[in-house]
């Protein structure tokens, strides 16, 4: 499992220790009437996961669809994520649960990777949990009994770095996969995915410096990833598939108009047909003069 930390140093720096977030007055007045999901809000999420659960060809029985992270907090913002969590038995797939830990970790990126369905639009990241995995935030709801299992609360907490890192070790993943692709010269879909990646790195970090500056979970995310290299990985796994994309189209123009040109090409044409290439009564193109 991929693991980032802020470095050290980072860390003791003074302010970073009397630094707060900033809670909104009331949860996003777009999903919840008071303290309660709207219900077509919940209707379209409960469909997500049911045809993602279909698509995927696996028997498993659900046990819970439940949302979390900020959408479901006071700390929301205009580019929230709906963190949508489906939460079932990782054992009813098989026993070797660090198997299919990683199985469905690679269909969660697939899945987000070719997708981009959105609420109001907020954006749907998708996450499978294990029924006995816990899982705490400051607000999660159950899509399967439409109440909370964890009430969100006005806090004013010091830097959430379990959020931080959870954040980080996601895009990790992501650019961990694009390398995946590099290797296996899948270098459009590369190209086309770090793309992405680097847009979601770019929109989660001003909607945290907008929201609580730069002590904000998504900027230090993106100060670990930088921390770590991952960013300058992303940065060139982006241009170098990039330039494989178009050095493979390059090659194809080059070779059509070099095949063309071929000057015997240019002087007898096709010879009349590959049937009368093929007739032995009638001479080559080159045997006519």
């Amino acid at each position: 499992m991929i693991k980032i930390s802020v470095k050290k140093d980072f860390l003791d720096q003074p302010i970073l220790k009397t630094k707060f977030l900033k809670p909104k007055k009331t949860l996003h007045p777009k999903f919840w009437q008071g303290m309660t999901l709207l219900p077509e809000v919940a209707e379209q999420l409960i469909d997500i996961a049911t045809s993602i659960i279909e698509s995927m060809n696996i028997e498993v029985e659900i046990d819970d669809i439940i949302i979390t992270g900020s959408i479901a907090s006071y700390n929301w913002h205009e580019l929230s994520d709906i963190d949508l969590h489906i939460v079932f038995d990782f054992e009813d797939i098989n026993s070797d649960f660090e198997l299919v830990k990683r199985m469905l970790d690679q269909s969660r990126i697939n899945w987000n990777k070719t997708h981009d369905i959105r609420i109001f639009d907020h954006e749907v990241e998708l996450y499978f949990q294990d029924t006995y995995e816990p899982h705490e935030s400051n607000g999660i709801w159950s899509l399967d009994t439409n109440s909370w299992l964890a009430m969100p609360v006005k806090l004013d907490p010091e830097l959430d770095l379990r959020n931080t890192e959870k954040k980080a070790e996601m895009l990790a993943k992501s650019i961990d996969h694009i390398s995946e692709l590099v290797k296996k010269k899948d270098y459009q879909s590369a190209y086309e995915f770090s793309s992405k990646v680097k847009n979601k790195i770019s929109n989660m970090r001003k909607a945290g410096l907008n929201r609580d500056g730069i002590f904000s979970p998504e900027n230090l995310a993106f100060k670990m990833l930088r921390y770590s290299g991952h960013l300058e990985r992303l940065s060139f796994l982006k241009i170098l598939s990039y330039d494989k994309t178009m050095s493979l189209n390059e090659m194809y123009i080059k070779d059509y108009f070099n095949t063309a040109k071929d000057p015997d090409y240019l002087e007898f044409g096709d010879g009349g047909g590959v049937d009368d290439l093929m007739d032995e009564n009638k001479p080559a193109p080159w045997e006519k003069n």
